[in-house]
């Protein structure tokens, strides 16, 4: 929702294809932004996961996806300047684990950096782009 309300676009909208389902797409998608599955146990622990991925835990409809993380999209779709990229980066970054274990708490969440940051409405967002 922070993204939502920050840049106007969903921070995910997948579609489906001619080979793969929009569950397959969304996976994918994840995937580019958060990078590979980094738990397999809490991954195997999941109904229907074989339904989405090989035992060598790849996509099994969609063969390639192409990195591209959070501070790279926010810097270069939304031209968010470095340092308000990276703080804002971080701060999702931290949200978007694969493992809801390895997520922290809304608590620990509140004292992240980001919140602290100055405002300054001269970026290219600010100005309704």
């Amino acid at each position: 929702m922070t993204f939502e309300l920050i840049t106007g676009d969903y921070l995910f909208d997948p579609k489906k294809g001619k080979t793969y389902r929009k569950n397959d797409d969304h996976l994918a998608q994840m995937t580019e932004l958060i990078g590979d599955i980094d738990n397999v146990r809490w991954l195997k622990s999941c109904e229907n996961w074989e339904d989405f991925y090989t035992p060598s835990i790849k996509l099994k409809r969609i063969k390639e996806t192409k990195d591209w993380p959070v501070f790279k999209v926010l810097t270069e779709k939304y031209r968010l300047k470095h340092l308000e990229a990276q703080l804002l980066a971080d701060f999702l970054g931290k949200m978007l684990r694969w493992s809801p274990s390895d997520r922290p708490s809304a608590r620990e969440m509140l004292k992240h950096p980001w919140f602290k940051m100055p405002v300054d409405y001269h970026s290219y967002m600010s100005k309704g782009f």
